[in-house]
C-alpha cells in the first residue's frame, strides 16, 4: 500500500539546510513503510531540488510572486520575512498541490513562518498534520508535535500551543538523523580526549563566516600537531574565501558540498561548529563541540547542551573573535579530562534511532 506524504519546508541561506536535512531524513524513514513523500518548496528554493530528488522523493516548486505581499491580518512573527508571500497565499498554493497530488495521509510542516492558521487552511477530510518546530513561540493545529531539541521546560512549553489529543514527541531521542550515523556510533571507539584532528562546520550556508574565524583561531595557535577538516556546504556565500585560507595553512582539507559528515565527525576529536540539527549529529558520535551560536533561535539549546557538560558555549557567532575561539581551544587542548567527559555525556543524549520512533508514531 502506497502512502502519500507531502513536506512543506524551505531552505536558503538565511534559513539554512537544517530544515530540509531533517524532513529529507524524516521522508527516507518512511520511504521504508511504503511510503511516497513529495516536498513542497518556494520558488526560491528551486537550486535544492536535486537533493530532494536525488533521494528518490518528488518536489513541487510553489511560484514566487514578483512582489512580496503582506498579510491580510496581523500575520507578525520575526520569520514573516522567510516567505515571500502571505502565509495565506501560501496555504492557497499548498491546497491547490495537494488537490493535484489527491488523497494524502500526512501534511509535514517545518517552517518557522507557519503556524496553525496556515495548518487549519490546509485541512482536509482523511489529512492529518504533523507539525516540526523548535521555538514554541506560536500554535500549531496538529495531531503530532515534534521538537527535537533539549531545552528547559521541555515538557511542557508546548502546553496551550496544541491541541489537547496531539501527541508531543519532545527532546533528542526523537533527533532526525541519517541512519550513516547510527551505523559509525556502533563502531565507535571511545574518545580519549586527546585532540588532534579538528572539524570546523557551521551548516549549510555560513552567513556570517565562522568558518573563517575557526580557521584564524586554528592558525594563531601554531599547532603542528593540529590538523582540520573543514566542511562547507555548496550553498556558502564564501566559499572563494574560505578555500584560500584552507590552502594557506598546513593539514587542513576542505569539504565542500560533502556527503560524508557522519565519517568526519567519527573520525575527528573536537568540532567547532553551530547549533541546529548538527548538534544531534555531534551527540549521536560523541563529539565534543566548542559551539557558537549563529541565529538567535540557537541559544536555548546550546546553553541546555553545555549545561548538561556536552559542549562548550562560548556565545554567539557577533560577539566571538578569533581570539575568543582560541583562547577556549587551547583551555580544551589543556584538558583531555574535560574533553574526554564531553564526549560521554554527548553520546548519552542521541542513539540516533529518533527517525524510527517518528516513523513509529506516525505509521502506528
Amino acid at each position: 500500500m502506497n502512502r502519500q506524504v507531502v513536506f512543506r519546508v524551505d531552505a536558503s541561506v538565511e534559513m539554512g539546510l537544517g530544515h530540509l536535512t531533517r524532513c529529507l531524513t524524516l521522508a527516507d524513514a518512511l520511504a521504508a513503510a511504503g511510503a511516497r513523500s513529495c516536498f513542497l518548496m518556494r520558488g526560491h528554493a528551486a537550486g535544492l531540488a536535486h537533493l530532494v530528488e536525488s533521494r528518490g522523493h518528488q518536489v513541487r516548486l510553489l511560484p514566487d510572486p514578483p512582489v512580496r505581499l503582506a498579510g491580510t491580518d496581523d500575520s507578525g512573527g520575526p520569520y514573516a520575512h522567510w516567505l515571500p508571500t502571505n502565509w495565506q497565499q501560501d496555504a492557497a498554493q499548498t491546497r491547490s498541490a495537494l488537490d493535484e497530488i489527491g488523497a494524502v495521509e500526512w501534511l509535514i510542516v517545518d517552517h518557522y513562518a507557519l503556524d496553525a492558521r496556515w495548518e487549519h487552511a490546509c485541512r482536509r477530510g482523511g489529512m492529518r498534520i504533523l507539525a516540526i518546530d523548535d521555538l514554541a513561540d506560536r500554535d500549531h493545529d496538529c495531531e503530532i508535535l515534534l521538537d527535537q531539541n533539549l531545552v528547559r521546560g521541555m515538557e511542557t512549553r508546548y502546553r496551550g500551543r496544541v491541541p489537547a489529543a496531539c501527541a508531543q514527541l519532545l527532546g533528542p531521542g526523537y533527533a532526525l538523523l541519517r541512519p550513516d550515523f547510527a551505523a559509525l556510533r556502533a563502531l565507535l571507539a571511545p574518545r580519549s580526549g586527546e585532540i588532534n584532528r579538528i572539524l570546523i562546520c557551521f551548516g549549510g550556508s555560513d552567513p556570517s563566516n565562522e568558518t573563517a574565524k575557526a580557521l584564524e583561531a586554528i592558525a594563531s595557535l601554531a599547532m603542528a600537531r593540529l590538523a582540520a577538516d573543514v566542511a562547507i556546504g555548496a550553498t556558502n556565500p564564501h566559499a572563494a574565501s574560505v578555500d584560500a585560507l584552507c590552502q594557506r595553512m598546513a593539514n587542513v582539507t576542505l569539504h565542500r558540498g560533502a556527503n560524508n559528515i557522519a565519517e568526519l565527525m567519527r573520525r575527528a576529536d573536537l568540532s567547532i561548529g553551530a547549533g541546529g540539527v548538527m548538534s544531534w549529529e555531534r551527540c549521536c558520535l560523541g563529539l565534543p563541540t566548542l559551539a557558537i551560536g549563529i541565529a538567535e533561535n540557537q541559544a536555548d539549546v546550546l546553553t541546555a547542551l553545555a549545561a548538561a557538560g556536552a559542549i562548550m558555549h562560548i556565545g554567539a557567532a557577533a560577539s566571538v573573535t578569533d581570539g575568543v575561539i582560541a583562547q577556549a581551544l587551547h583551555s580544551l587542548l589543556c584538558n583531555p579530562g574535560q574533553v574526554r567527559l564531553m564526549s560521554e555525556t554527548a553520546l548519552a543524549l542521541v542513539d540516533g534511532g529518533g527517525a524510527e520512533r517518528v516513523r513509529r508514531a506516525v505509521f502506528c
